[in-house]
């Protein structure tokens, strides 16, 4: 009973702060949102290149650890929700690859070496139910992207079924920050009330099912 309570209030105040994180960023935002904001703006003005160049720049910026929700929070600033999705989505994918055959096949060794705990963490994870685990640690809020990345290089999973996997696993906080780029756009309080309402349950979601599925001790 205590260790359920534990974990219930784990979850409550990740969303409690998880809410006051938005709720910050709303009312003041940190100059990160203005840089994104001028690249919006900006690629938007060149229509088609603007958006082969936007992926482009998204899929370079995230193979080496840039954070795709930048990129998420711009695209829906520039192009609505649904686009912004589709194309932030798509260029981190491409970023997800890059990493990983990078890592798999010139910096194995290397990454073996520089991170024998990651890579023996993640493989003793991935053991089985690899699609699913993937998918468990992308939806984490406070997961690490790049490292999970570089790591699954070298553990001997399918490339096809991690890419795909990590594809979808990216879906929900792209179009929460597609739905907070595009709602500063058109000053609208009902997209960032939902892109609030979005990242709570994204966390709860996540955080359940990382507790669920995850053991700690592997």
């Amino acid at each position: 009973m205590n260790q359920n309570k534990r974990k219930v209030a784990i979850i409550g105040g990740c969303l409690v702060l998880a809410a006051a994180l938005v709720l910050a960023l709303i009312s003041s935002p940190p100059t990160e949102w203005d840089s994104a904001q001028a690249v919006g703006h900006f690629i938007q003005s060149l229509g088609v290149a603007g958006i082969v160049g936007f992926l482009a720049l998204t899929a370079i910026a995230t193979s080496v650890g840039l954070p795709r929700q930048f990129f998420a929070f711009t695209a829906g600033f520039a192009y609505g929700v649904v686009m912004g999705v589709v194309l932030s989505s798509i260029g981190a994918i491409c970023g997800c690859t890059i990493t990983f055959l990078c890592s798999r096949r010139w910096l194995s060794q290397i990454i073996r070496q520089r991170f024998p705990d990651a890579v023996g963490w993640l493989s003793r994870v991935l053991d089985k139910d690899v699609f699913f685990k993937i998918l468990v640690l992308r939806l984490q809020p406070f997961g690490t992207n790049f490292m999970t990345n570089v790591c699954a290089g070298v553990v001997g999973i399918p490339a096809a079924q991690f890419l795909m996997s990590s594809w979808l696993g990216y879906i929900p906080q792209m179009m929460i920050f597609s739905l907070l780029g595009a709602g500063v756009r058109i000053g609208s309080n009902a997209y960032l009330l939902y892109s609030i309402g979005m990242i709570c349950l994204s966390v709860a979601i996540g955080l359940w099912l990382y507790k669920k599925h995850i053991p700690n001790d592997v």
